[in-house]
């Protein structure tokens, strides 16, 4: 997998009020992107997770834990579904 590096400055005194480490910030940082993401439909379950450095499993719990929904259907698309269930 080839990656990109990102430099973002924060400053220190924001760590120190979350009382993170540098890299735990970094890691809560690339989890809440790739929820957020996810959530607006920018990145499959596969990517976020990829994103987050976890697993999809581990990923969807902590979409759980956020309250964003792991499935993302639209009204029409689960209507349709039914639909096409119904029939068989």
């Amino acid at each position: 997998m080839i990656t990109t590096e990102l430099k973002l400055k924060v400053p220190e005194d924001i760590l120190y009020t979350l009382n993170e480490t540098k890299n735990d910030f970094i890691k809560m940082m690339k989890l809440f992107t790739a929820m957020e993401l996810y959530r607006m439909q920018k990145l499959s379950m596969g990517k976020a997770s990829e994103l987050a450095e976890m697993n999809k499993t581990a990923f969807m719990f902590e979409l759980g834990k956020h309250e964003i929904p792991a499935i993302n259907y639209d009204i029409d698309d689960f209507k349709d579904e039914v639909e096409w269930i119904m029939k068989k």
